[in-house]
């Protein structure tokens, strides 16, 4: 009786500490290499849910002084879709300015994901940079 009731006991305190370990989980973030963008361009970040179940993921577009210009909040993502993001520089640059940008990508420490960020001139639809996940 007294082993049953210890096996209990541990299996309860195992199951408290995955439930507490679950909601305590991290998220990964990935802050990517700056980029400059001006008039007739647009950053887009495409993510591609590689794995089995559907992720949730934020993300944000900042500017040199680390001054929020865009960002996606709390996107899910099903197993074998993708989702794309995008800042356009027409609607952030004046003058014809070009503005150095970053993206910072929040998600969940078993997201099976593939990134990429490139830049596009909006009048072709060209990609003049493109960056893959460093993770690939």
């Amino acid at each position: 009786m007294k082993t049953r009731t210890n096996l209990s006991m541990l299996i309860a305190l195992l199951l408290a500490f995955l439930a507490f370990g679950a909601t305590r989980a991290q998220a990964i973030v990935i802050n990517w290499r700056p980029v400059g963008i001006t008039f007739g361009q647009t950053a887009r970040v495409t993510e591609a849910n590689i794995g089995t179940s559907a992720i949730t993921l934020t993300g944000t577009f900042l500017d040199s002084e680390g001054v929020i210009l865009g960002r996606f909040d709390r996107q899910v993502i099903q197993p074998g879709k993708m989702m794309s993001f995008d800042l356009n520089a027409d609607d952030i640059v004046q003058e014809g300015e070009r503005i150095e940008i970053r993206v910072v990508i929040s998600r969940g420490p078993s997201a099976v994901l593939r990134t990429l960020i490139e830049v596009v001139e909006n009048a072709t639809g060209k990609t003049t940079i493109l960056y893959c996940d460093p993770e690939q």
